[in-house]
């Protein structure tokens, strides 16, 4: 089988999945028929819920995607637009620099964050923000222990939490968590 025929079935496949989640999520099996209003408006509900969903799925995939510093060509060709519509699309807005006393790590990486991270905690610093190559760190009076975690994984957040780490954001696929380090 050629490399577009693989994808062509994977995304078959992502599909099936998708709409069989869709329906499960809305308990709609049409079974009622075309004139069930309230089954069609929660199918239209959970619709909108996958919707939001896939587009932030895609806005922290491209996100991430810059941070391992895949360039804006290869990121409009996966997507079947070009360069410009890709960056003009996802390209986050310029933040204002941080202001008081938060520090704006430039540079980083999906390969370098967390060795950045870990010289950050132990000079007292803490993960408060991130965007497209760069953290943002917020001092304290404690050393801090910063952990990624793949988002892929069900479950993954809440035994972090109940381990004392705390949850600080995502990058699909990855989550970010923090805990001062004893």
């Amino acid at each position: 089988m050629t490399a577009g025929g693989e994808v062509g079935k994977i995304q078959l496949s992502l599909r099936d999945e998708i709409g069989r989640a869709v329906l499960a999520h809305a308990d709609f099996n049409g079974s009622r028929g075309a004139d069930d209003a309230e089954g069609l408006l929660k199918l239209l509900d959970s619709c909108n819920v996958a919707l939001q969903e896939c587009a932030t799925l895609q806005r922290n995939a491209v996100h991430q995607a810059r941070r391992a510093e895949v360039s804006w060509a290869a990121i409009g060709e996966r997507m079947g637009i070009t360069r410009q519509a890709a960056q003009q699309r996802f390209a986050p807005e310029e933040e204002a620099a941080p202001t008081g006393n938060l520090r704006r790590i430039e540079g980083a990486t999906a390969f370098n964050e967390m060795q950045l991270l870990a010289e950050q905690g132990k000079e007292g610093f803490h993960l408060v923000g991130f965007g497209a190559l760069y953290l943002l760190v917020k001092p304290s009076r404690h050393m801090w222990e910063h952990r990624r975690e793949t988002a892929l994984i069900p479950g993954t957040r809440g035994r972090l939490e109940a381990a004392g780490w705390t949850y600080v954001g995502g990058w699909f696929p990855f989550q970010y968590f923090k805990r001062i380090k004893e």
